[in-house]
């Protein structure tokens, strides 16, 4: 039987996920992008796993926990950008997100007040930390050892048939456009990376109902700074403003990293969507369609359990046509 031709639509964490369980199933992979890698959301981000504006529970939670498992084996390689490490989380407003503690391996609550943080609930919590230049590398380069990443502009995925058996959609926000779905919103996120300070280790994160999202995650080489949670606002450039701000409300969070050396600032567009979209389309006969995008800020929370589910459509589908 001929290999079947599968067209992954970017490259953020969701799409080279997808793409690796595709290979792994013995599809012929070709991945396209608007952006190069540095440009993409995933790049952007301070990623831990954990659940950011990602929707409906009941899915999310079954691709959180594959997720965590995923991120239990990866913890065994040093050299995979995955590391477990205490989180503290205070809670100012009700965390609609603490469903997952049940996914972890430890966690327990603790007084926001004795931590200089008087809130309603506040947890600590053994979480993986996906350090992100290293993380991402790694999975591009198992990737393209087996599939091609193109850098070119699909205006929507009937352009990729009849070359390709099958399209699978992973463009994020930029799905608005790909697919015209009005539904997705941008969620914007700004950063600001410093240098790391000795002994830092533990990160923290302050959860609050606004648009402000103070986190100071500790990585192998520098920290990131939270920052931002802006639904709908499309604007990419770096605010000084939200610098100012981040690093203002990270300092009096974690004292130490008040003297650290700025090294950067970035904006993500976070794809918002009511619920993450993840099915199978047919846009006309032989011409499917997988969607997988409207993570929220989920994205490398759910990635491996989203990209479970699109490899075993792929495989579903495939053989349905055979029989």
């Amino acid at each position: 039987m001929k290999t079947k031709r599968i067209a992954v639509v970017g490259q953020g964490v969701i799409g080279l996920a997808s793409a690796l369980r595709l290979i792994e199933r013995g599809f012929s992979v070709e991945i396209f992008s608007k952006e190069e890698l540095a440009a993409t959301t995933s790049m952007s981000a301070g990623a831990y796993w954990w659940p950011h504006k990602a929707y409906p529970q009941n899915r999310i939670v079954q691709w959180a926990k594959s997720t965590h498992e995923e991120y239990v084996r990866l913890r065994a390689d040093s050299d995979s950008g995955v590391h477990f490490e205490k989180h503290f989380r205070f809670c100012i407003d009700p965390d609609d997100s603490a469903y997952v503690l049940e996914l972890v391996e430890h966690w327990e609550k603790i007084d926001g007040a004795r931590y200089g943080v008087p809130c309603g609930e506040a947890y600590l919590v053994v979480l993986p930390v996906i350090d992100v230049p290293i993380f991402v590398t790694r999975l591009r380069e198992r990737v393209t050892q087996h599939a091609n990443i193109h850098i070119a502009e699909i205006g929507n995925p009937s352009e990729l048939f009849p070359d390709f058996d099958l399209v699978v959609n992973c463009t994020g926000v930029w799905a608005r456009e790909f697919v015209n779905d009005p539904e997705v919103f941008p969620i914007r996120g700004q950063v600001v990376r410093v240098s790391r300070p000795e002994g830092l280790r533990e990160s923290t994160r302050i959860y609050q109902n606004d648009d402000a999202l103070t986190l100071v995650l500790p990585r192998s080489s520098d920290v990131i700074l939270g920052g931002t949670s802006e639904n709908g606002n499309w604007d990419r450039n770096p605010s000084e403003a939200d610098t100012a701000d981040i690093i203002r409300r990270c300092s009096e969070l974690v004292p130490k990293i008040s003297d650290c050396e700025v090294l950067g600032t970035t904006v993500g567009l976070r794809p918002g969507r009511r619920e993450v979209r993840l099915e199978l389309e047919m846009l006309a006969e032989h011409r499917p369609v997988i969607h997988n995008y409207g993570h929220g800020g989920g994205g490398y929370t759910v990635a491996w359990g989203c990209a479970d589910e699109v490899a075993e459509i792929a495989s579903d589908y495939f053989a349905a046509l055979s029989d």
